[in-house]
């Protein structure tokens, strides 16, 4: 899911079979997509168009007027794809269809049609997102099934950084507003929690303490509040905490939806 600008709330939500994409707007949460095919981790654009990948690696972009067209279809297995701040550039993660477990971050240019190669890297890069300003893209990299850490790059490819060292899985980066924090998910502690530090990677500190999954953190517009996945509830929902780990809230309530 993501936050918009407007402080609307876009997310992914098990419907009649399907994973689609939903938009709540002061409580009253609208479908946006009716098609087959689960579709994840939308991002909203610039100009308010969507972008989301579906469970067969396939990138779509969703216009104002609910038209879904395809993106990248020749580069066919993409995902993760995420509009930079000015939604002039896009970046996505590419597997290869002839060794399991690999991917690396491209960068497309909707205008040009150019497709560049950022990454170049053993194990899987991917779950990319933009700074604030656009000039740099933290991301989850790494082999084996407990080596994914969070690495920072320029927008082209430049500069690569590791921020965690943990031989654990570090997913889902997130920035915040002011471009000086990052969030993520950590399972270093046991199970996965939502963590934060700073964007060089120093001072990481555990925002969350239960049971069960905590995931896919992402600030709000005003810094001031980090919204997650959990299923501490006993179902997958979306809750809401402030940015120092404090008061937390469920923002969703889905009965009819078993946790996965």
């Amino acid at each position: 899911f993501s936050v918009p600008v407007s402080a609307d709330l876009l997310y992914s939500r098990l419907t009649d079979g399907f994973w689609q994409i939903w938009k709540e707007t002061d409580g009253e949460a609208v479908q946006l997509t009716h098609s087959p095919y689960d579709k994840r981790f939308p991002s909203l654009m610039a100009n308010g168009g969507i972008l989301y990948h579906t469970n067969n690696d396939r990138c779509f972009r969703l216009t104002q007027e609910g038209k879904e067209g395809e993106l990248l279809s020749d580069l066919w297995p993409v995902r993760d794809i995420a509009p930079s701040p000015k939604g002039n550039l896009f970046v996505f993660s590419r597997f290869r269809t002839d060794i399991v477990d690999q991917s690396n971050l491209w960068l497309f240019n909707p205008a040009s049609g150019e497709r560049t190669m950022l990454t170049r890297d053993e194990g899987v890069q991917y779950q990319p997102a933009w700074s604030p300003d656009g000039s740099k893209i933290a991301y989850s990299g790494g082999s084996g099934p407990g080596g994914k850490e969070i690495f920072v790059i320029g927008r082209d490819g430049s500069g690569k950084t590791q921020l965690t060292q943990n031989d654990t899985n570090e997913f889902t980066p997130a920035w915040s507003p002011d471009g000086s924090k990052i969030v993520f998910s950590s399972n270093r502690t046991g199970d996965f929690e939502i963590w934060m530090m700073n964007s060089d990677g120093s001072d990481a500190r555990q925002l969350t303490h239960s049971e069960g999954l905590d995931a896919r953190p992402i600030f709000s517009p005003d810094g001031n509040e980090i919204v997650f996945t959990s299923n501490r509830s006993g179902y997958l929902e979306i809750w809401v905490m402030n940015a120092d780990g404090s008061n937390f809230r469920r923002w969703t309530t889905v009965q009819e939806v078993p946790t996965c």
